[in-house]
Order: structure tokens, then sequence, then C-alpha cells
């Protein structure tokens, strides 16, 4: 970056650009900057290209939300101003308005490519990595199905990746499975099954690895889980097993992720037998569980009301050295004591919680707090409500300002 000595920071840059934005001028010849500028960086280009859709369009609905989004017609407008805004503003840089212009390189064309996915632009999308395809490497293209991908258009992300010859890439194993992540997020499992049969062809471009199983078989218990039928959680769940037990055929061994994934699908449709035999399973591999491993059976035997083999799993998850309890192991056991009417067990919980330095949430501890009053047990002691008080409005607070500052940029 030795030939732009004097090239502004993006932080500096992103307001000035957002100020041309907000003015509507127009990036072309006639918007010079001073003659003490000395011009663009690729980096501060690519910065300022990332910033158009974040300042102009708000947060999109798929990154919280699995399902795809309808679109709203309120955006649409914005949308059209993030793809013009886009396409003028990189060339622009790039032209004789821009003095000491740098030469078009792969961050501006990449940031470029996700500012017109936010904006939905497809066919600007694809004439733009078409026409600069000696510059669109095969981690941009991956990129660019991730974007299409969260932005809920699996079609989309489908097209981008049967282009990739014209863009002059060779999708590589990442690409593959982002590609198998984006369809499996947006529900489309067919379309996925079908690639992943493509990818176990023999002569295949590229052969599947243990990521790409666990990428299906995650979304296939995620998926599985959020669905509301218990006759189609179980059928996902069931496809998630079948998935494994080829990924063992292929001479593939899964990771403690892979084992999370599908353990925690068990647990949550009630087939807790089976988790019991890949938590075994694991061990005698020689996979060490970790924490979401034990949450997962604290969490089932708290809803089932067995509260006890609960406490055993978290007992036996310290003991172990698997891990340490925190506030997502504590907070089950305490809801399930609490319903069970065992307070005291469920006040000596909270304040060894607190004691380990986990801040319980405030629903938690406004339910031990009334049902020890309801049953007339022993309070918490005043500094331990003191703490957690204080703890939980500085929370509070934390999340307001974080929210705030969010919007502010938006």
């Amino acid at each position: 970056m030795s030939s732009y000595p004097s090239s502004p920071s993006p932080s500096c840059l992103v307001p000035q650009l957002l100020v041309a934005l907000l003015q509507r001028r127009r990036f072309d010849a006639t918007l010079r900057p001073s003659p003490a500028f000395r011009g663009f960086s690729p980096s501060s280009i690519a910065a300022a290209l990332a910033a158009i859709p974040r300042l102009l369009l708000p947060r999109s609905p798929c990154r919280l939300c699995p399902q795809r989004p309808f679109p709203s017609p309120s955006s649409a407008p914005n949308r059209r101003l993030v793809a013009a805004f886009t396409l003028a503003f990189l060339s622009w840089s790039h032209s004789d308005a821009n003095p000491c212009r740098p030469p078009l390189t792969e961050a501006p064309l990449r940031a470029a490519a996700l500012s017109l996915v936010r904006a939905h632009a497809f066919p600007t999308l694809f004439h733009l990595l078409r026409v600069h395809g000696p510059l669109v490497s095969t981690a941009a293209l991956t990129d660019v199905i991730r974007a299409l991908g969260e932005e809920g258009l699996p079609r989309h992300a489908l097209a981008a990746f049967h282009r990739a010859r014209q863009f002059h890439c060779s999708p590589d194993a990442q690409c593959y499975n982002t590609l198998l992540a984006a369809l499996c997020r947006n529900g489309h499992f067919k379309e996925a099954r079908f690639l992943l049969d493509q990818m176990e062809r023999p002569g295949s471009r590229c052969s599947p690895d243990s990521y790409t199983y666990t990428v299906l078989i995650s979304w296939y218990c995620r998926i599985g889980v959020e669905t509301g039928c218990r006759k189609a959680a179980r059928r996902r769940i069931y496809e998630a097993g079948r998935l494994f037990r080829r990924m063992g055929e292929k001479g593939l061994e899964p990771d403690v992720v892979t084992y999370n994934c599908l353990i925690n699908g068990l647990c949550k449709t009630y087939r807790v037998e089976r988790a019991h035999d890949l938590f075994d399973e694991m061990l005698r591999k020689g996979c060490a569980p970790n924490r979401v491993t034990y949450n997962s059976f604290v969490r089932y035997y708290s809803v089932v009301n067995e509260v006890d083999k609960a406490v055993k799993w978290m007992r036996e998850m310290v003991a172990r050295g698997h891990g340490g309890a925190t506030s997502s192991t504590y907070t089950p056991i305490i809801h399930s004591l609490c319903e069970s009417g065992r307070i005291s067990e469920a006040r000596q919980f909270i304040i060894e919680m607190a004691e380990s330095g986990h801040l319980p949430r405030e629903h938690t501890y406004k339910l031990v707090k009334d049902a020890i009053e309801e049953a007339h047990e022993v309070a918490l002691p005043a500094e331990l409500c003191q703490s957690i008080d204080d703890g939980i409005k500085e929370r509070f607070q934390q999340d307001v300002i974080g929210l705030y500052t969010k919007q502010r940029i938006i």
C-alpha cells in the first residue's frame, strides 16, 4: 500500500460517502476532490462500497430467520438507489476524476458484487462479474453465494454457482459447501441432496469432505427442530442420521460439531437413547465432547422433569474436564427445579451460578425470587441480589447502547 501514502482511511471515507449519498451528488467527472487529495486506495474503495447497502438498507431479515423473507415494497426504491450508487461510485473511483486512481482489483470488485446482492440487482451483478471475470476469484464467488443465501435467494445462489465458468472460476470444496448451506438454510433440501449426489459421483471435480456432511446434518437438525410438526421433525432427524452413516461409509470421521448437531436434534425430538449411543461412540473414538454436547442432555432432562439426571450430567461434565457450567447450563436446571417445587435447591443453584461469575437472565432471577417468596424460603443474600441487579442493569444499558449505535449506522 506504499503507492497511497496520503489515502484516507476507510473510517474517514465512509462519512464523506454518506454526505454524498444524502446530497444525491452524482459520481462523474464533474465531482472532483480538492487538489491536495491523493486518491483512494483499493481498501478504502472496498470499505466505501461495503458501506453503501449498510447505510441505505435495513438489516436483512433472512440473517435472523431461515425462512425466505417476503420483500418489502418500501425497500424497492432504496435497493435501486444502492445499485445505482454502487455502480456510479465504482466507475468514478477508477476514472480520471480520481487523481492517482488505483487499478481495479479484487477487493473493490468483491465489495461491489456484495452490494449488488443486497440491492437484488442480479442482471447487473452477473454482468459485472462476467465483464471483470479475470479478477473474480473462487473466494469472491463463494462470498457472493453466501450473501445470496443469507438474503433468502437460493435460486440465484445456484445461478451464480453454475455461471462460475463465465467468471473464469473453478469452484472448490468451500464453494460447494457454501452453496449447500445456502440451499439448506432456505429449505431447499432436495436441491442440496442432488448437489451432494453430484459431488459423490466418480470423477467429480470436488469430492465431499467431513465439513460437507456436517453442513447438511446441522441444517437438517436445525430446520427439523424448528418444524412445528413432530412427524416432519423426526423425518428431518432421520435424514440427518442417514447422512451421518453415509459419512462413515465414505471413510470420513465426524468431529465434535457433527456429533453435537445430531445429539441436539435427537434430544429435542425425544430420542435420547440414540443420543446416548452417539455420546458413547464419541468417547470410544476419542472425540472429546464439550459443553455444547452436555448442554443438550441437560436441557432434555430438565424439560422431561428428570432434573436429577440433568444435574448429574452437569457435574459429570465438570469432573471429566469437558467444560465448565455456564448460564446456558444452569438456566434449564433452575427452571425445572422451580416447576417441580424444589425451591431451596433452585436457590442454591442460582447462588452457585452467580458466585461462579455467570449472570442469570432477568426472567430466571425473577422466577427464583418470586418462588422463594411464595414458598417462604430463606431469601437470597442481599449482597448477591445487589450484584445481580447491577449486572442486569449494566447488561440492559449495553444492549440499548448497541441497538442505538446500530440504528445510527443504518
